[in-house]
């Protein structure tokens, strides 16, 4: 038996064709939307498209959730379900895809392309394009579900209430769920949002579920490529890695540069990883990981001078490593470097677009942004702007 929370019964009673959920953390929306999904499905034959900006992200969210969802009930969704390779599953008559895109309808299978369906159900939307969103909204028959955390206004809030049936009737409907709408949110989790309570705008957005600007407080932004769109004129520049006791991890990161664009691909963040190769250790090392992922011993990778003792074993094995030393003010000259460039990553640089998502400037308050980093850097925006910061020195 499933619990239906009152963020459930919330979106159920939802009439308008288009169901624009803005919620919190916690609020549980994901989850509902994915059972009332199961629900549909039984209902008669239907196409049920799911789809967000990436595959991590389906697997993180609501592959997750019906794979927990099963499992609550005695069955194994991802081994008896599930289908990989096509990435759909049958339930009842019907079909539930899994999709993800990029905002380039030129480009590959998984971009704005769109075939018709029954139902759609846009899994974190704010970081789905209009234009392929539009795309796909267009080509559904019956229902639209709309999912997002309300950092920021987009296109939820100002093109879809555009958008008439064919006697000039609104079809959308804008609902707001948070926490406390779940009943089964971890009181762990419910903990953590209170204990915020001081931050307004984080609050306001993350706890409330109210529509912020936390867009404008991002100090970076990016997107999306794959390796194989890499364009042949980038060229590779040095990688960069940061060292770190945990919960702090070691990361390694490759770049490329073509003209004022960054490419940036995450290649491993990883905790607990011994700072020196170790006879006869059961932990892995820094080294023995770089042997994992075959890192080339030539190429150069600029990494934080603080560590020496990793440095120097790297050096020790062949590695082609140059520590930079941190200069006073450097990080806000750091930044200013980072910002002439445009970014993107690829899909499982996931530690990037976090830093990403959750690195801002500090507001006064009165909620006047301050050109002041706000909280650590998180790590993969470190790496970066350490190469960045060493072109003119060493390559």
């Amino acid at each position: 038996m499933i619990l239906k929370t009152s963020t459930y019964w919330k979106i159920q009673n939802v009439k308008k064709r288009i169901k624009v959920l803005q919620g919190g953390s916690g609020s549980g929306k994901n989850w509902a939307v994915a059972l009332i999904l199961l629900e549909k499905a039984l209902e008669k034959r239907r196409l049920i498209t799911i789809m967000s900006d990436t595959y991590d992200n389906l697997l993180d969210g609501v592959i997750k959730d019906y794979t927990d969802m099963f499992a609550m009930n005695g069955m194994d969704f991802m081994a008896d379900y599930y289908n990989q390779k096509d990435k759909y599953f049958k339930w009842g008559q019907s079909t539930i895809q899994f999709r993800y895109i990029k905002d380039n309808p030129k480009k590959g299978s998984n971009s704005g392309k769109s075939k018709r369906r029954d139902i759609l159900y846009i899994n974190e939307a704010n970081k789905v394009g209009w234009t392929v969103a539009s795309t796909y909204i267009g080509r559904t028959h019956e229902d639209v579900y709309i999912d997002f955390n309300p950092d920021y206004e987009f296109w939820a809030h100002t093109e879809i209430p555009k958008l008439r049936d064919e006697n000039g009737i609104q079809e959308s409907e804008l609902i707001i769920t948070t926490y406390r709408d779940n009943e089964a949110c971890p009181q762990s989790e419910i903990n953590m949002i209170e204990s915020r309570k001081h931050d307004t705008q984080w609050y306001n957005v993350y706890g409330l579920g109210q529509t912020g600007t936390y867009s404008e407080r991002a100090i970076y932004s990016y997107d999306m490529f794959n390796m194989e769109d890499l364009p042949e004129t980038a060229s590779r520049i040095p990688s960069g890695q940061d060292y770190g006791l945990s919960p702090d991890p070691t990361n390694l990161v490759n770049m490329w540069m073509d003209g004022a664009n960054l490419y940036i691909d995450t290649v491993f963040s990883e905790n607990n990883l011994l700072p020196e190769k170790l006879e006869g250790t059961e932990r892995m090392s820094i080294v023995d990981k770089m042997e994992e992922v075959e890192f080339p011993k030539g190429h150069l990778i600029i990494a934080d001078s603080a560590g020496r003792k990793e440095i120097l074993d790297l050096r020790k094995y062949g590695y082609n490593i140059y520590g930079i030393t941190k200069k006073p003010g450097g990080q806000k000259e750091g930044i200013k470097l980072v910002k002439g460039y445009n970014l993107f990553c690829t899909p499982r640089s996931t530690t990037f677009r976090n830093g990403c998502e959750m690195w801002f400037w500090k507001v006064d308050p009165n909620g006047k942004i301050i050109p002041e980093p706000d909280g650590h850097e998180p790590d993969d925006l470190v790496v970066m702007r350490y190469v960045l910061a060493a072109k003119d020195r060493v390559w």
